[in-house]
């Protein structure tokens, strides 16, 4: 008799015969055949068309202003030469002492300032109010994405505007600081005193007087008017300021 292999070699055997059951029982895969896939050409990215020198950009301002609140409602309130200009100066302006008639984009309000009597004193009327709305219901109609959209688009020529008034920085900056302010004009639930020791009309009460051409506006125009142009601001405010933070 022959004495048994060593374990090792046992072993070895065994792991051969089982290689070659598995050989046998899985059929050896064929190799995936290299595919060659198209190429994706990217798009051509289309360079926006390019913006019209700022004292000839009156037509495509308007065509775009007409776009957010239609072309009957724009004749009737926009001053049609210069808007982009005329809009820098008014907004740089409504922080100061009066906005200047001649720079004011937008037509002025219809009719006179009416006043009233209480107690043998001047008071600013209602009847004042309603020569706001008009001014105030276009403004609050309009889409405020809409109307950030248009300023982004013309925002270059806006900055340029800033520029040739003299001014420096940013006109975005500018513009959020004017916002700013006129969203802190004091609610006056009460009747307005005037005084009048000269030609024109002043609010009595000296805290009043002491604000500017734009919180002036906003207390001439009514609680309520005021009300929906801030809460407007604030929308215009909160997305710019989104727009900052990206």
């Amino acid at each position: 008799l022959r004495p048994p292999p060593p374990t090792s070699t046992r072993v070895g055997i065994r792991r051969q015969r089982q290689m070659c059951i598995r050989d046998r029982s899985e059929p050896e895969q064929a190799p995936e055949p290299d595919i060659t896939y198209p190429e994706v050409e990217p798009e051509p990215e289309v360079a926006p068309e390019p913006l019209p020198p700022l004292f000839e950009s009156d037509t495509e301002v308007k065509q775009e202003l007409e776009a957010i609140v239609g072309s009957e409602p724009l004749a009737g309130y926009l001053v049609k030469d210069q808007a982009i200009s005329r809009m820098v100066s008014t907004i740089d302006s409504l922080t100061a002492r009066q906005v200047p008639p001649p720079i004011n984009p937008v037509r002025s309000v219809p009719g006179t300032f009416v006043v009233a009597t209480v107690d043998d004193r001047m008071v600013m009327s209602e009847e004042n109010f309603a020569r706001y709305t008009g001014y105030v219901d276009l403004l609050n109609t309009a889409d405020t994405e809409s109307i950030l959209g248009t300023y982004r688009h013309f925002y270059p020529l806006f900055q340029q505007a800033w520029e040739e008034n003299g001014k420096q920085g940013s006109f975005n900056e500018r513009l959020l600081e004017v916002i700013d302010e006129l969203l802190m004009t004091p609610d006056v639930p009460g009747p307005v005193y005037l005084t009048k020791p000269e030609a024109v009309y002043l609010f009595e009460d000296e805290a009043l007087e002491a604000l500017s051409a734009g919180q002036k506006i906003l207390i001439r125009m009514g609680g309520a008017n005021a009300s929906v142009v801030k809460d407007k601001l604030l929308d215009i405010r909160s997305r710019l300021d989104s727009e900052n933070e990206r």
